[in-house]
C-alpha cells in the first residue's frame, strides 16, 4: 500500500487521512500547531476548555449532516440547543448546532485513528523527483520521501508548499481569506446581560459574534467568547496582544453595562480565519505525474463543510489512483 503524507491536522487533512487509512493507506500527518483541529482547535482558558477556532460544526447539505451525525452515535459529537439573540438582545430563533464532545479538536483526533501524527513539525518544502516526493522541514532538513503529498493548509500557507506545481501554487494564490481576533474570559459570575442567551451576533460596529462557551454541552463555569468582525480586527492585526486583550475586555464591559474583572482570559490571532472568495475549482487538486495534491475550503466552497467536501472528492481520486478501495464510514 502507498505511503501518503498530509500537511495540515484541520478538518480537511483529518477528513481525508480518515478516507485513505480506511482504504488502507499509511498516512503522516504534518501539524505546525501542538495539536489538532486548524480552525477548530480547541485551548483551556484556566481549567475550561473552549473552541479558539470554529465554535460549531456548521453545514448545511444533507450529506454532511449525515457525516456529523454518524459521529453523534459514536459520542464524539453532540448537538448544541441555542439560544439566540442580536446584539441589541432581540431574541432570535434558536438553532442546533453540532459541536465537538468535550471540545471541537476531539472531532478531528477522531478522524485522524490510524494515521501517524506529527505535531510542532512545520514543513517548509514539497518536492516531486525521481524517487518520490519529499518534504522538508522549515529548516530545511529532509524529513522523508512518500509516494505522494497533499497540502490541506490554508490558502496563504499552501502556497509555498506547491512550489513544484505552479498552477497549484496559483490557484491557491487566487483565494481571498480575512483574518480576525478572538478573546476569551473566564468569570466567576455569569454577566447579567447575557442570562437566558448563549450566541449573540448580527449587526455590531466592533463584535462579529459573543459565545458562551460554557453552555455548550459538558462544559461548566463560566467562559465568554469575543469574536471581532474582520475589519476591525485587519486594523488591528500586528497590535500587541496584552493592550488589544485590555482593550477587547473594555469594550465587552461597556457592551456588558458592568464591569466583571475576568479570573483569566486569552487571545488569540488567527491569520487566516476564513476563506471570503475560493479559488472556485470545479476539480480536485490531484497532479497524477508529481503525486502532489490539495484539498481545503479554498478550493472550491468556503466553510468547514466545502472543506470536507474537498478532502472527499480528493479522497477518491487518490484512492482510484493508487487503487486502494474502502468507503467513508
Amino acid at each position: 500500500m502507498p505511503r501518503i503524507a498530509i500537511i495540515g491536522a484541520g478538518i480537511a487533512g483529518a477528513t481525508l487521512a480518515n478516507r485513505l487509512t480506511y482504504s488502507g493507506v499509511t498516512v503522516d500527518l504534518f501539524e505546525k500547531s501542538r495539536g489538532t483541529g486548524g480552525r477548530l482547535a480547541s485551548t483551556r482558558v484556566g481549567q475550561l476548555s473552549a473552541d479558539l477556532g470554529a465554535p460549531y460544526l456548521d453545514g448545511c447539505s444533507s450529506e454532511f449532516e449525515r457525516f456529523l451525525n454518524s459521529f453523534v452515535e459514536k459520542g464524539v459529537v453532540e448537538t448544541w440547543r441555542t439560544t439566540r439573540s442580536d446584539f441589541d438582545l432581540n431574541q432570535q430563533e434558536s438553532i442546533d448546532y453540532k459541536i465537538g464532545a468535550g471540545r471541537n479538536s476531539l472531532f478531528t483526533r477522531e478522524l485522524l485513528k490510524g494515521a501517524t501524527l506529527h505535531t510542532e513539525t512545520r514543513i517548509g518544502v514539497v518536492w516531486s523527483d525521481k524517487q518520490g516526493v519529499l518534504i522538508r522541514d522549515d529548516q530545511g532538513y529532509l524529513i522523508d520521501y512518500f509516494d505522494a503529498v497533499v497540502v490541506a493548509a490554508p490558502a496563504p500557507q499552501a502556497v509555498p508548499l506547491l512550489e513544484t506545481s505552479p498552477r497549484f501554487a496559483h490557484r491557491a494564490d487566487q483565494a481571498a481569506t480575512s483574518a480576525n481576533w478572538i478573546a476569551l474570559f473566564q468569570f466567576d459570575k455569569r454577566p447579567s446581560r447575557l442570562d437566558g442567551v448563549s450566541v449573540i451576533e448580527g449587526e455590531h460596529p466592533e463584535f462579529y459574534r459573543i459565545i458562551v462557551e460554557s453552555d455548550k454541552p459538558g462544559r461548566e463555569g463560566v467562559l465568554i467568547r469575543v469574536e471581532m468582525r474582520e475589519s476591525w480586527s485587519q486594523s488591528h492585526i500586528d497590535d500587541e496582544r496584552e493592550p488589544l486583550l485590555q482593550m477587547i475586555e473594555a469594550m465587552l464591559a461597556d457592551w456588558l453595562g458592568e464591569s466583571l474583572k475576568p479570573s483569566t482570559s486569552k487571545i488569540h490571532r488567527w491569520l487566516y480565519s476564513r476563506t471570503l472568495q475560493s479559488a472556485q475549482l470545479t476539480q480536485p487538486l490531484w497532479d497524477a505525474e508529481l503525486s502532489i495534491g490539495a484539498c481545503g475550503d479554498w478550493i472550491n466552497e468556503p466553510g468547514l463543510e466545502g472543506a470536507w467536501k474537498s478532502a472527499n472528492e480528493l479522497a477518491d481520486v487518490i484512492i482510484d489512483s493508487f487503487g486502494a478501495g474502502g468507503n467513508l464510514s
